[in-house]
């Protein structure tokens, strides 16, 4: 091998140890990094947890609060019509105009069971407003789920209001639970 082929050979190894270095270095950066991150993520949880346990007590009263004052469902039926009945209700205490209404398919989740009204109301806003505050009062367990309020065509003065109410149930109780004193729930 001429003294050339041996510096050019030794200036390519040379290269391709460079060129191979700077790859790992980048990996490993990369590994770094992303350890870095999984860090922060965990340090950030862990913050989480601690003041969600600073919070026990209060997080403990509110679960009181949902077993004694929380509604249960004894029919679908039943409780959409107490839902729709009390909408109604307040609607007419307030002098609002009912034009349409729909009940809704209830829902079931792990720690509710929900029903649901539409109502189209036409009425004054100020009045809207008032009917709005006396629904969704916090012991109700009520909540808006759609809200759409457009101008009347016929009367300008009035809004037309498009509203779903859904109403929060307990879960029913099952055969465990019933069991355990539902002291763990």
């Amino acid at each position: 091998m001429k003294p050339s082929e041996r510096r050019l050979l030794l200036i390519l190894s040379v290269l391709a140890t460079l060129c191979g270095t700077a790859i790992l270095v980048q990996r490993l950066l990369g590994l770094q990094h992303a350890v870095e991150r999984r860090e922060q993520a965990l340090e950030l949880k862990q913050m989480e947890a601690h003041a969600m346990l600073a919070q026990e007590e209060l997080w403990k009263a509110r679960l009181e609060w949902l077993k004694e004052h929380q509604p249960t469902m004894t029919s679908e039926n039943q409780a959409s019509e107490e839902l729709l009945d009390a909408m109604l209700s307040l609607a007419n205490k307030h002098h609002l105009t009912v034009q349409k209404k729909q009940l809704h398919e209830s829902t079931r989740q792990s720690f509710y069971h929900e029903v649901g009204v539409t109502l189209t109301v036409l009425g004054d806003l100020p009045d809207v407003f008032r009917w709005m505050h006396d629904l969704l009062m916090p012991d109700s367990f009520r909540l808006v789920a759609q809200l759409k309020i457009m101008p009347d065509v016929k009367d300008s003065s009035k809004v037309l209001v498009i509203v779903r109410i859904n109403r929060r149930h307990a879960p029913a109780i099952t055969a465990n639970d019933a069991a355990r004193g539902r002291s763990d729930l």
